[in-house]
């Protein structure tokens, strides 16, 4: 199943499937995002969460408080919905 991911402040849209990284299909479509580790680790790809839901296994580079207040880190989420992300 393929799920809608707008960037908010760009308005590039990709299609990501959902068994990818959100953080993967936006390179796959030539989207420059910042990144470091994309093991979930660093921290450099976290973003707002305007809309929509994923699937995070990350391994520490976000606080709970972070992701409750819609953080997700770009590199370990797979979308589970259509997007809206705030980069």
């Amino acid at each position: 199943r393929m799920f809608r991911v707008e960037f908010a402040k760009t308005r590039r849209v990709v299609e990501c499937p959902e068994d990818m990284f959100v953080l993967e299909a936006a390179r796959k479509a030539g989207i420059r995002l910042p990144s470091s580790c994309t093991k979930g680790l660093c921290g450099t790809c976290k973003s707002k969460l305007v809309s929509g839901t994923v699937e995070m296994k990350h391994a520490g580079g976000i606080r709970q408080r972070e992701i409750d207040a819609g953080m997700t880190l770009l590199c370990c989420s797979k979308p589970t919905s259509d997007l809206v992300v705030e980069r």
